[in-house]
């Protein structure tokens, strides 16, 4: 079931996490990448696997076409019954501006071939024209694990600045 790592993402934890300040607006973004997946090298603890993904992503607060970057883990063993899984994205703006954020999403273990991980992402910075970038909201995801080429993520929620706190 090497195809079931395709299920998006990478590392836990949003260490410097902040609200989204009352003037966060409106923040949607649809991706549509490719994925590697990779055993994860912890069979216990995870039993499940690595995945790194990148292709394209749009949005109302990203100027045209951007790259997305992705990595995260795809655990089987975490929570029963669920895929349980940690990633983090970087998406790069056609200015060359960066956005960062982290996410965790859970899926039914099913025998199915189709996946839709749902959850939540948290902004977590940005340099450039996301510099001090904030906010989060929900992130749903459609995976076919037998079609790593064409994997896609949809967010919607608000996102601000740290100086608008």
């Amino acid at each position: 079931m090497a195809g079931a790592a395709l299920i998006a993402g990478a590392t836990t934890g949003v260490s410097n996490a902040a609200t989204t300040p009352p003037g966060g607006t409106a923040f949607t973004a649809a991706a549509n990448y490719g994925v590697v997946t990779s055993t994860h090298p912890d069979t216990v603890g995870c039993n499940g696997y690595k995945v790194v993904g990148s292709g394209t992503v749009t949005g109302n607060r990203i100027v045209g076409t951007g790259t997305w970057s992705q990595t995260e883990d795809a655990c089987t063993a975490t929570v029963p019954g669920k895929w349980d899984i940690n990633g983090k994205v970087t998406v790069t703006q056609t200015d060359g501006s960066h956005l960062y954020f982290t996410y965790h999403l859970t899926a039914p273990l099913t025998s199915d071939t189709m996946v839709y991980p749902s959850g939540t992402f948290s902004i977590t910075g940005g340099d450039g024209s996301f510099d001090e970038a904030v906010g989060g909201g929900t992130m749903n995801a459609t995976v076919n694990l037998l079609d790593k080429d064409h994997v896609a993520a949809s967010l919607s929620g608000t996102m601000g600045f740290r100086w608008q706190i």
